[in-house]
């Protein structure tokens, strides 16, 4: 379809409050359709008594005060999901009253995983088409908002699972700036941090959360240093067990190796995946996993975890995986990366090969595109 008459809401809570794979997803494919001269906007959310933490740049963002808790590890917590679930649907309310005011605005709403917004604004008649994309097997549909889409979207292991239980999705892959992550110059970013050019370099940028597990990385870090004590970790971005995450660095006599960097801009990101030798993965548990498509569009291996797709991901020789919850498995995948320039070399030619074939926006932008012109003429 012609995207220059095409008016898109994209709509997600998260994206002026803290950036994760679904934020990245909706900022990554809204520049894209933008660049095909589509007019983006977004619908986001703030903190009750400030503003976004994380400012949209670059389109038209609208901004709704509902409760946020970035401190509440939830997922950790007995009946914490109830917390959360309740912090969205205040959102979920602000949102469908701002859409019914503005619906004839746009020709799409596009929704992340939020499938009770869907269903309010369908009983509502809105005028505009829904398209709703999910960013996790998990996701949590109390009142059958997810077939009632017009059109519904996934990747990774979400794709399976929706077709287990007979619901089609759209495979739009997560995808990956690449003239932002290439392989290239970390423009001094070692140096600023104090990071010898002989120090062997491992990143991995996730939220702090419970499923990422950091805890088992930092295990297996403690590990590898024992026998490679001019390994180094980076741990990019934040989240409710960033502290917990600190001192068990400290508890593990891994903290002076060990740099935090809190939460940074996509640039900055880059940089730092350039800086480094290796991406490992710790997760229990990943849908997709923008670290490992990140680091493999700046020409770097992955070491990871049996978490989901990430092994998917590194098919065709991006990486090596280890045993899911296991540290002495991940640290030893992880010395054996760090101790071989070889391998590292052609599993980032690798990577990088993969990335520029599969898993770039204008790629992904087109199927959406395709999507969205059958969806307005149904």
């Amino acid at each position: 379809m012609d995207p220059t008459s095409l008016r898109v809401l994209f709509v997600n809570r998260m994206a002026g409050l803290q950036r994760g794979g679904g934020e990245t997803f909706d900022l990554g494919m809204a520049a894209a359709l933008a660049a095909r001269g589509a007019h983006v906007e977004f619908l986001t959310g703030a903190p009750l008594f400030s503003g976004p933490p994380q400012p949209v740049e670059g389109f038209p963002a609208h901004y709704l005060h509902s409760p946020f808790l970035p401190w509440l590890p939830w997922d950790r917590m007995r009946g914490g999901w109830r917390i959360r679930e309740a912090a969205f649907r205040c959102f979920e309310i602000l949102a469908h009253r701002w859409i019914a005011r503005h619906a004839r605005d746009f020709d799409i709403v596009q929704i992340c995983e939020l499938p009770r917004l869907v269903h309010s604004l369908k009983r509502a008649r809105c005028p505009a088409a829904t398209c709703l994309r999910l960013t996790a097997p998990n996701f949590h549909d109390p009142v059958g908002g997810v077939e009632e889409a017009d059109g519904l979207i996934a990747s990774g292991t979400t794709i399976k699972t929706l077709a287990e239980k007979g619901v089609y999705a759209r495979n739009i892959p997560n995808a990956v700036d690449t003239s932002v992550f290439h392989p290239g110059s970390d423009n001094g970013w070692r140096a600023r941090h104090g990071i010898a050019e002989s120090d062997r370099v491992a990143i991995y940028p996730a939220r702090f959360q419970g499923f990422k597990n950091h805890a088992l990385l930092l295990h297996a870090f403690r590990r590898v240093l024992d026998r490679k004590p001019g390994a180094r970790l980076v741990l990019a971005g934040d989240g409710p067990l960033l502290g917990e995450t600190r001192k068990l660095a400290a508890s593990l006599g891994v903290a002076a190796q060990t740099f935090f960097t809190g939460e940074i801009p996509q640039a900055e990101m880059a940089d730092a995946m350039r800086a480094a030798d290796l991406c490992v993965i710790s997760s229990d548990y990943e849908s997709f996993c923008f670290a490992a498509i990140e680091a493999m569009a700046t020409g770097k291996p992955v070491v990871s975890t049996d978490c989901g797709w990430v092994p998917t991901l590194l098919e065709g020789g991006a990486g090596t995986v280890a045993a899911k919850g296991d540290a002495n498995a991940l640290a030893s995948a992880w010395r054996k990366m760090l101790g071989n320039e070889n391998a590292r070399k052609a599993c980032g030619a690798a990577g990088l090969a993969k990335v520029l074939a599969e898993c770039t926006w204008d790629r992904s932008a087109e199927r959406l595109l395709e999507l969205y012109g059958e969806i307005r003429h149904r």
